[in-house]
């Protein structure tokens, strides 16, 4: 009887551990779907973007997952992973992207079934690819900042303004957690600005200089 106990005991704690190693990647936000982890404590205030394109620079970071499948985010098609549900040691560490140049985006896919594999973000439109479409993506945008983001191995503070991307695989449940991203824009030095006249009016004066000649 005892040993009968004691097996009961083991395997309702094993159980429990199973439980717990499947549980979703957002600290102590409820990730039913990606509005309710928007609207947990972490968050001060969110609105839902119908179409962004995203142009030039921008810096990413994977912020949660609720997925049971291996999902990963790749920035080109053919390049190494850059966030993976299965490891989130990198999750609030942000990586560069430039949406102007050629193959690069915002890749996600779903690695354990294939499908979907490398859908592209860029450009995003609630009317193709988000929930009146192909069901992949919702993308929100922060109006006030987060709460320390204190649960992710690099913590941060997601500033207003910052772009949330909520990836669904398409199979259906329509929670659009399976991956979360961060996404905000790298802004062209100030500098940059005020170098570039002086830079203009240097090349006029050469020019006119060597037609002077």
């Amino acid at each position: 009887m005892k040993k009968a106990m004691l097996f009961l005991a083991t395997f309702l704690l094993s159980s429990q551990a199973m439980v717990a190693s499947a549980a979703t990647h957002g600290g102590t936000a409820d990730m039913t779907n990606i509005e309710t982890y928007l609207q947990s404590s972490y968050f001060t205030g969110y609105s839902e973007l119908n179409s962004l394109d995203f142009k030039g620079k921008w810096a990413v970071t994977a912020i949660a997952h609720e997925a049971g499948h291996r999902n990963k985010v790749q920035f080109k098609t053919d390049g190494s992973t850059k966030f993976i549900t299965t490891d989130t040691s990198n999750y609030g560490e942000f990586k560069k992207t430039n949406f102007d140049k050629a193959q690069k985006n915002v890749f996600v896919t779903d690695t354990t079934d294939k499908d979907p594999k490398d859908v592209a973000l860029d450009p995003f439109s609630m009317s193709t690819n988000g929930t009146g479409g192909a069901n992949w993506f919702r993308v929100f945008e922060l109006y006030g900042d987060s709460k320390m983001l204190d649960y992710l191995s690099t913590s941060i503070i997601l500033k207003a303004g910052t772009i949330i991307v909520g990836f669904g695989d398409g199979q259906g449940d329509g929670d659009f957690d399976d991956m979360v991203l961060a996404l905000k824009p790298v802004p062209v030095p100030a500098a940059l600005f005020l170098f570039a006249p002086a830079l203009l009016g240097f090349l006029g004066l050469r020019r006119k200089k060597s037609l002077a000649a």
